[in-house]
């Protein structure tokens, strides 16, 4: 449970530490033909490792998800040579969920609230590559709960690399030694 142990308390950093690597992370979704992947931000990472991102509620990974929830995610730590896999489902929260005021709250006070008031769709075509992106009044936003199911877990190491999976069983995770 090394490893499990050393990856939990880098998602934690993550929490308070906004240059930390894990706080940028790919995330992929399924789309009709392809898997999706994209850069996003990690809000928040709590204690059964469930991953809190912001987005438009117009963004393709919205369609994405309420039509397949199976989602993957990769982290990377360069100085600390740890990846981590990461397969689950994501639930969309919507204006209907308990914590959907509190997370608006974040968004409305930040900087960041220009991002959900495009008048048109993340990833639309621009009519003209000069043209200007418009902002409207309303706000297009969601939050999306990442819930971990696996993860698999590596360390490169000069002397030996160490790799583990570990699979979600209730509240516990259960640890496979794999090879690296």
């Amino acid at each position: 449970m090394k490893l499990l142990k050393e990856a939990k308390e880098a998602f934690f950093r993550s929490n308070h530490d906004k240059k930390h690597p894990f706080r940028y992370f790919t995330f992929v979704t399924l789309n009709d033909e392809y898997p999706d992947a994209r850069t996003v931000v990690s809000r928040r990472v709590d204690e059964s490792l469930q991953i809190l991102i912001f987005t438009d509620a117009r963004s393709p990974k919205v369609a994405q998800i309420q039509a397949n929830n199976h989602i993957s995610a990769l982290f990377y730590h360069p100085k600390q040579k740890l990846q981590v896999r990461l397969k689950g489902e994501a639930r969309l929260i919507d204006e209907n969920h308990e914590e959907y005021a509190t997370y608006l709250h974040q968004v409305k006070s930040s900087p960041s609230i220009q991002d959900y008031t495009t008048l048109q769709a993340p990833s639309s075509n621009l009519q003209n590559s000069n043209d200007e992106i418009e902002h409207g009044e309303k706000l297009h936003f969601s939050a999306i709960q990442i819930i971990p199911h696996q993860l698999d877990i590596l360390k490169l190491d000069r002397s030996q690399h160490h790799r583990a999976r570990y699979t979600k069983n209730n509240e516990n995770w259960e640890e496979q030694k794999l090879i690296p």
